[in-house]
């Protein structure tokens, strides 16, 4: 005997579109069809499992019309929104079709957080001063639910490293504020050196106290050499040198003080 599916009110119709086009991708479970009854959402489409329930939900209005069931349920699934750290400036959960191991993504004043895994997962963070490109693209089947995958170009060393951050929507407004930001921090980076640059070729010496000739050249040499291990560290810190780049470097010039 197969049993005959119900028919489904005009509410319902309109609810099952909002699962599936809405920006939030509504979770696996059982939600209500029509009074009595529910079926099971596997997380992408609607399956043909169905059950009755207990009782009548308080929510679902005098003559079994369904709208109110449905107005509450997709608010629900709707405002679930992600919990972010304090200081980020953006982030973005991916949708992939599948609804399992969707990547995190998130963005603060000094690093780029990348958060993937269905199973395991696999988290790592570069300085935003690192990040040397965004690209975005959109295929076919992206473009039909709305999602993007952006390629980050990072400097890692001497090499670029690519980290692909997928199916995440407002693609090109991502791009746009990752670009920015990296841009300011690399900039900061800069003045930071020609800052330290220009104080080390015009060091403060006071009128009243100046060195006897033969000392002149050791007093050039060694705030040159302070300043070259102070922008060593700056580098290091941006991320920019790895330790060993940055101790071999380090001895090199104190070799030379």
């Amino acid at each position: 005997m197969v049993r005959r599916l119900p028919r489904f009110p005009a509410p319902f119709v309109d609810f099952m579109q909002t699962l599936c086009m809405g920006d939030k991708q509504a979770p696996a479970g059982w939600y209500p069809t029509e009074v009595g009854q529910e079926r099971f959402w596997d997380g992408s489409a609607w399956t043909e499992e169905v059950r009755n329930v207990g009782s009548v939900p308080t929510h679902v209005a005098a003559g079994g019309r369904f709208k109110g069931a449905a107005s509450v349920a997709a608010g629900r699934l709707m405002s679930r929104n992600v919990d972010v750290p304090d200081g980020t400036v953006w982030s973005a959960v991916g949708k992939p079709i599948s609804g399992i191991g969707a990547g995190r993504y998130r963005m603060d004043a000094n690093y780029l957080y990348f958060e993937k895994g269905a199973l395991g997962t696999d988290s790592q963070q570069v300085p935003i001063a690192q990040v040397l490109d965004v690209d975005v693209k959109q295929t076919m089947t992206q473009k039909a639910r709305g999602v993007f995958t952006l390629t980050v170009q990072i400097q890692r060393g001497a090499n670029v490293e690519r980290v692909l951050m997928e199916d995440i929507p407002d693609g090109r407004e991502a791009q746009r504020q990752i670009n920015e930001s990296a841009h300011r921090a690399r900039n900061a980076i800069q003045q930071r050196q020609n800052t330290m640059r220009y104080e080390s070729t015009h060091p403060g010496v006071p009128a009243a106290s100046v060195p006897p000739a033969a000392t002149a050249p050791e007093s050039t040499v060694a705030p040159d050499s302070i300043a070259q291990l102070k922008e060593l560290a700056a580098l290091k810190e941006a991320g920019i040198l790895t330790e060993e780049e940055f101790a071999a470097k380090k001895v090199d010039i104190l070799s030379r003080m």
